[in-house]
């Protein structure tokens, strides 16, 4: 993926964060049907530096390109003839295979071979939405696990739970690492909301903690919390329109509205809670009832949105009304 590539930067940099932890990969050896030996050097210096995004060396010698594509590109046919007359120069006595692995949402419609004067051409491209891949559920390789979840696997459910106690085994900084990966990488396919919801909604067991930054990148999720955001922008500058015009005839049409605000922020964070975690207790929603308080109704949305576990909003609750 060089600089002339469109992708999004965080997925291509999720994509070569993934890529050295192909070592002992089951997903290479089933689109190759063979192992390799070592990852080469995926940087070719020429007027203009090249880097490719995957390079090894097979078990039987000879040479692997692999390319990871999010979306069509018009002009990939040619970027792969010129990647394979840079890697053919510096390996010319080896055979050289080189893949295409599509992981977009669309139809894949890039070309992959032509024929001129004095020469044919050809790469393979294959579409990762079709590949059949159940075996890298039983894969300990959490990049093999990684990939899975944008393959074609009939027991989506198992793939889930293996992703799960997967995660569940790495150190904290790895665990949060990976599952920010996995998420990343379900951006590039809105249709699997479900999935994206599903997984968002395991970090709080895993103890992964998130801001506000990173929900705004997933699909689904991110779009429910920009939405809130922007509501709540909204609801603050009415506010304080409101609060500047608190005299004469305007004060009882006024505290109406601003009643209206309350039910209307209380809902938000009703919202928040239940796609955090699927429940909303009564204790806490008698509890946000009671409060008439619109800055401290804004102080618990917006924590609220971050916020690991239920107990914490709890706890949020108490300490906000205390005050």
């Amino acid at each position: 993926m060089d600089q002339e590539n469109k992708h999004p930067q965080k997925i291509d940099i999720t994509i070569r964060d993934i890529i050295p932890s192909f070592s002992e990969s089951a997903f290479i050896r089933m689109i190759t049907g063979k192992n390799y030996k070592r990852v080469l050097n995926s940087v070719f210096p020429s007027t203009k530096e090249r880097r490719v995004d995957l390079l090894l060396e097979l078990e039987d010698n000879s040479i692997l390109h692999i390319e990871f594509q999010t979306s069509n590109d018009k002009d990939m046919l040619y970027r792969m003839l010129e990647y394979y007359s840079l890697i053919k120069s510096h390996f010319k006595d080896r055979s050289l295979y080189q893949k295409l692995i599509y992981l977009g949402e669309d139809e894949c419609n890039m070309e992959n071979s032509f024929e001129d004067i004095g020469i044919s051409y050809k790469y393979e491209i294959i579409d990762i939405k079709y590949i059949q891949c159940d075996s890298l559920i039983e894969s300990n390789n959490i990049a093999d696990i990684t990939f899975a979840f944008l393959c074609n696997v009939k027991d989506r459910e198992k793939l889930f739970k293996k992703a799960v106690a997967k995660l569940k085994e790495l150190p904290s900084k790895e665990r949060s690492d990976w599952f920010k990966k996995i998420l990343t990488l379900l951006s590039i396919r809105p249709k699997l909301s479900k999935e994206i919801i599903d997984f968002y909604e395991e970090a709080p067991m895993l103890e992964i903690s998130l801001t506000i930054d990173d929900i705004k990148e997933w699909p689904i999720v991110g779009k429910l919390v920009k939405e809130l955001e922007q509501e709540a922008i909204l609801k603050g500058m009415l506010e304080g329109e409101l609060k500047g015009k608190l005299k004469g005839k305007l004060e009882g049409k006024i505290e109406g509205k601003l009643e209206g605000r309350l039910e209307e922020k209380l809902e938000d964070i009703k919202r928040v809670i239940l796609t955090r975690f699927g429940i909303l207790p009564e204790d806490i929603e008698n509890r946000l009832s009671k409060i008439e308080d619109l800055e401290k109704l804004n102080v618990i949305f917006d924590k609220s949105i971050t916020a690991n576990s239920i107990d914490e909003i709890e706890k949020l609750i108490s300490e906000t009304t205390k005050r």
